[in-house]
């Protein structure tokens, strides 16, 4: 894995119990695995079934006993971004996912920024996330370079294979342990 860090402003939000929430917006085009990926991590399994996501989903996790970390899973169908423009406001972090399989999905990634940045999402930090390693039709670096061209951090995954799932999840946790 190559992490580049980029700098933001992370806001840390304190419940009753005095553990640290964070919201974290999963961002990206129809069918790149954003939800396989989350189900992977939080449940253990992989589906090859297809279920759109409509709209936003919603997913909890607590990787230790200070910290909760909150997904904003989002429908990458455009048809939807007047429902998602209101999740943007207060989210810590933006973990934008592509498939590896699709230069499409990686070229879009832009606009993902542009509507966050748009709806009160800037200057907080970025994670680009490439799935499905296993049906890679382009190069290792083209992901990589397109992150490290706007200082976003980088990972690839596998959900269906479980490949690098777990330290996605590290990476996230050390991002919000790191910038206290």
């Amino acid at each position: 894995m190559r992490t580049i860090t980029k700098p933001g402003t992370i806001k840390i939000n304190k419940n009753k119990d005095n553990y640290e929430q964070y919201k974290i917006l999963v961002l990206g085009d129809p069918f790149v695995g954003k939800t396989a990926i989350l189900d992977r991590y939080i449940n253990g399994d992989f589906s090859e079934k297809y279920n759109s996501t409509i709209a936003v989903d919603f997913k909890h996790v607590q990787p230790s006993s200070n910290i909760s970390l909150n997904f904003w899973d989002f429908s990458g169908q455009q048809e939807f971004v007047e429902v998602r423009n209101e999740f943007y406001k207060d989210a810590n972090m933006i973990m934008l996912v592509f498939d590896l399989s699709s230069r499409k999905t990686l070229e879009t990634l832009d606009m993902w920024v542009r509507e966050a940045n748009d709806y009160g999402a800037a200057n907080i930090p970025i994670l680009v996330v490439g799935n499905k390693k296993e049906k890679r039709s382009m190069s290792e670096n083209e992901g990589y370079n397109w992150a490290k061209q706007r200082s976003y951090q980088y990972i690839e995954v596998s959900a269906q294979q479980n490949n690098n799932i777990d330290l996605l999840f590290k990476v996230i946790k050390d991002i919000f342990t790191q910038k206290k």
